[in-house]
């Protein structure tokens, strides 16, 4: 079973990888990648253990994955914030390009490192169900 060092790695590379490739193929802005890659990987450290701390392994004991590790949980929620989700990307790159048109750099490079840190998080967790996933336990449907 892969242990919270390895989740918070696995899930700071992965959404450091997100990130930067939504950067250079989305956005087409390969200059300011390293931005979103630093916040790609704030959101994947931050989010891949979401699910352990929901479902701590301490008090749980090693078959903890319960609901927050579902599959049908996180499918379903994935359904319900994909729009509000991709609303607010948009809003972040919209107002870090308004920021740079004003020679606002420092704040348009927040934006940036903001619009990284939603795409890392989601990256971060899904690191961690698939990390999961590959266990013999795997992860439950429902419970």
């Amino acid at each position: 079973m892969p242990k919270g060092k390895a989740h918070k790695v696995i899930g700071t590379a992965v959404g450091m990888a997100v990130a930067t490739g939504y950067s250079y193929c989305v956005e087409r802005d390969s200059a300011n990648a390293w931005q979103y890659a630093l916040g790609g990987g704030l959101g994947g450290y931050t989010m891949a253990r979401l699910a352990d701390i929901l479902e701590p392994v301490e008090i749980l004991g090693p078959n903890h994955r319960g609901v927050f590790h579902g599959v049908a949980l996180n499918g379903g929620m994935t359904a319900v914030a994909y729009k509000p989700s991709k609303e607010f990307l948009k809003y972040l790159i919209d107002k870090s390009r308004a920021l740079d048109r004003n020679d606002e750099n420092f704040k348009a490079m927040l934006y940036r490192i903001m619009a990284g840190f939603v795409i890392g998080a989601l990256g971060g967790h899904v690191s961690h169900l698939v990390a999961d996933s590959t266990t013999p336990m795997g992860l439950p449907l429902l419970y």
